[in-house]
């Protein structure tokens, strides 16, 4: 579960102070610390489930995972996850059906093209948005790797490969590539700017690879050779090469998703027009 570090360091520095006398901008720096705002857990879970049922990756009348398959994949408690799927009930999206688990409600996923743009359309952005910043982090990982550096990317790169033939998805594995570039670049805004959008990195392609298995294995295949060749120039200490291999990655994943995106689209389409 994640923790209110700004939380945790306000009650530090208050048993830190107590027993002296605080000069100002001590009392100051009291007054700046407050609890983190965080998103629930239970939002970014239901968020998740609703956005692939309003794009049409889970379809009418298919069954969702079981509540501890959800746990794993979110990697949240059972109790978040329960919050989310009754909420998604309450919203119509699902319906429970006794000793066989959680159903995509019939119309659940019929009135979605336009939601379904605006989820692309969000992912995008996010892309857009790595497109100015992960470039850069790759090239400057290239110059400042050290050894357990490269050791970290390597696992992060293997536990990717792992998943190309899998049915089963593992946690987190792009974003984990990602953030090892990020943290070798010895810089903490790369990584603030990863952690902002860690939703968006991982979150939509471990989902779509283990709820609908709409990702085939070549496809998995494709985007392991370009983390690859991102992982190979870093090693070599080939920033131009990095940023390169990093930004046509990136292009890449663009098209991915605006393939994709036509293709729900026009399914979600031909619902409505049946």
């Amino acid at each position: 579960m994640r923790k209110d570090i700004s939380s945790e360091a306000g009650q530090a520095l208050r048993k830190a102070t107590t027993r002296r006398t605080m000069d100002p901008a001590e009392i100051q720096l009291r007054r700046e610390i407050r609890p983190a705002q965080q998103r629930r857990l239970g939002d970014e879970v239901y968020e998740a489930l609703a956005r692939l049922i309003s794009a049409g990756e889970l379809t009418s009348g298919s069954r969702l995972p079981a509540e501890g398959e959800l746990c794993q994949l979110f990697a949240v408690s059972r109790p978040v996850v329960r919050t989310a799927l009754a909420r998604l009930r309450d919203e119509g999206l699902i319906e429970p059906r006794k000793g066989s688990g959680w159903y995509v409600l019939a119309h659940a996923g019929d009135g979605g093209s336009g939601q379904a743009q605006e989820q692309f359309v969000a992912i995008l952005q996010a892309l857009e948005f790595r497109r100015s910043v992960e470039p850069d982090a790759a090239y400057f990982a290239a110059l400042r790797r050290t050894a357990d550096d490269l050791d970290m990317m390597h696992k992060a790169l293997k536990d990717f490969e792992e998943t190309i033939e899998q049915t089963q998805a593992k946690a987190h594995v792009d974003f984990h590539f990602h953030m090892s570039i990020a943290k070798s670049a010895r810089n903490t805004y790369y990584m603030n700017a990863l952690e902002a959008i860690e939703y968006d990195i991982d979150l939509g392609q471990m989902l779509a690879h283990s709820l609908s298995m709409l990702g085939q294995s070549a496809r998995r295949r494709a985007i392991f050779n370009e983390h690859e060749a991102i992982f190979t120039a870093i090693g070599n200490q080939d920033p131009a090469g990095a940023k390169a291999a990093m930004l046509q990655h990136i292009e890449h994943s663009q098209l991915r998703v605006i393939a994709r995106g036509q293709e729900l689209l026009r399914r979600t389409q031909a619902v409505q027009a049946d």
